[in-house]
């Protein structure tokens, strides 16, 4: 899998330097929000937040990370949700593999259309280079797995309907497959996203590469 490229420098020891995170953040938060993404620089960041150049370049290599890091903590604030996405992807597993990739296209999805609404062509700028699973499970090693991680274990309880064989490089392609092909999209035709029908193509596409032919007549 692709490494995604660190979102800070270095992270806060000192309540102190959390406070200026938390400046930065909320600064480039209301210059997106009042001014747009035009006027998004390091230098107009500085000067809203009250903090020196040098002290955002300490924690962040560009303008781009800070909003990634934006990003993170507007969607950690609604961590409770993991929990039952979480639960819920236990209960689609047990279901059929069908309702447990449904489900994993439609989150994502979820959670990029919701930042697109929120930044707009911002967004389009940074999405390659956001990673919002690779932060929470890093920052919850105990309480989070790695989608490949668990999907690798559904896909064991459904191996008699599956072509592939090798689960675990299975879990880690199709998470790839959905991120990949839902960045591509931003990328090129960032509209097709909202599009009613693109979860279904998606999913089908992820199913078509786990399953065998006569599993998918069945379904």
């Amino acid at each position: 899998m692709t490494t995604q490229p660190a979102i800070r420098r270095r992270n806060p020891i000192q309540s102190r330097a959390e406070f200026t995170l938390s400046a930065i953040r909320e600064a480039g938060l209301k210059i997106l929000e009042q001014k747009g993404a035009s006027r998004l620089t390091t230098n107009y960041i500085a000067e809203v937040a009250g903090v020196s150049i040098g002290a955002i370049y300490q924690y962040y290599p560009d303008k781009y990370a800070i909003v990634a890091d934006i990003c993170n903590e507007l969607l950690l604030a609604e961590l409770g949700e993991f929990d039952r996405i979480a639960d819920q992807t236990m209960r689609c597993a047990r279901e059929s593999l069908e309702e447990t990739v449904g489900f994993m296209v439609r989150e994502s999805l979820a959670r990029h259309r919701k930042l697109y609404r929120f930044l707009k062509e911002y967004y389009l700028e940074i999405h390659w280079r956001y990673d919002f699973e690779a932060y929470v499970v890093k920052k919850y090693p105990d309480r989070y797995m790695a989608t490949a991680m668990w999907l690798s274990l559904v896909l064991q309880q459904h191996d008699a309907t599956l072509q592939v064989r090798e689960h675990a490089r299975a879990a880690e392609l199709v998470v790839d497959l959905i991120n990949g092909t839902i960045h591509a999209t931003l990328q090129r035709r960032p509209e097709r996203i909202f599009d009613e029908h693109y979860g279904d193509d998606l999913v089908n596409l992820v199913l078509r590469y786990l399953k065998d032919s006569e599993a998918l007549r069945v379904h």
